[in-house]
C-alpha cells in the first residue's frame, strides 16, 4: 500500500525573517535521525518516491539528508510554505493561531486566513495529490504544524483541531494510508525514535 508521509519540520532558530530560519543544534540532529527513520519506514532502495517541500530553510535543512543520502529530488513548492501567521497589538502569536482554528475567516493584522491561505495552495496541492492517487509511489510533504492541520481537515477530511496542533512536536510524522479510491483509510501519528524531540511549551 502506497504512503504519504507528511511531516512537520525540526526544531529552528527564532532569529530573522520566518522563512529564513535555519535548524539549531537540536535540529540537525532530528534532522540525521529522521533522515534513519524514513530509510526504515520506505526503504528508498527498493521503493519510488517523491519528496515535496516549502520553501522554508528549516523545512528544507530537516529533508536534505534523507533526500540526498537517497538521490532523491526535493521538489520545492510554495504551497506548502507555512501560513503567515502575522502580530497583534492585543494578542499572543498561539492567541492569533486559536482564533485562526476557531474562525477560518480570522486574519492578525499582518496575517492571512485560513480560507485565504486554503485558496492560496488549493490548486498546487490538489495537482500533486491527483498525479500521487493516479500512479506508485509513496510521496512525502515536508511542511510546518499550521499546514499539517490543514492538509488533514480540507484536503483529506480528517478532523484537526487547535488542540491536535498544540500536540504537534518538531519534527513530527504522520504516515496517510489510502484506499483504492483514494480515500484516507488510515493514518498514524509516529513521531519515535527521533532524537532530541520538542515540544513547544504552551
Amino acid at each position: 500500500m502506497k504512503k504519504l508521509i507528511i511531516i512537520r519540520h525540526g526544531k529552528a532558530s527564532m532569529d530573522g525573517e520566518d522563512a529564513e530560519r535555519t535548524l539549531d543544534e537540536d535540529g540537525i540532529i532530528q534532522a540525521k535521525s529522521l533522515e534513519l527513520k524514513l530509510n526504515n519506514i520506505l526503504d528508498p532502495g527498493n521503493s519510488k518516491i517523491k519528496i515535496f517541500s516549502s520553501p522554508f530553510k528549516r523545512a528544507l535543512q530537516t529533508i536534505e539528508p534523507f533526500a540526498n543520502n537517497s538521490n532523491l529530488t526535493c521538489n520545492v513548492i510554495e504551497d506548502l510554505r507555512e501560513i503567515k501567521i502575522g502580530k497583534s497589538s492585543k494578542l499572543t502569536k498561539h492567541e492569533i493561531i486559536k482564533k485562526m482554528w476557531e474562525d477560518k475567516n480570522f486574519s492578525s493584522d499582518t496575517g492571512e486566513s485560513q480560507n485565504d491561505y486554503i485558496k492560496s495552495i488549493k490548486s498546487g496541492i490538489n495537482n500533486v495529490l491527483n498525479d500521487f492517487y493516479s500512479n506508485d509511489y509513496n510521496l512525502i510533504f515536508m511542511t510546518h504544524g499550521n499546514t499539517i492541520g490543514i492538509l488533514f481537515n480540507d484536503f483529506f477530511s480528517v478532523k484537526f483541531s487547535f488542540e491536535s496542533w498544540k500536540d504537534i512536536s518538531m519534527p513530527d510524522l504522520y504516515i496517510v494510508n489510502f484506499n483504492a479510491k483514494n480515500k484516507v483509510e488510515n493514518y498514524n501519528r509516529d513521531n519515535k525514535n527521533i532524537e532530541k524531540i520538542f515540544y513547544i511549551k504552551k
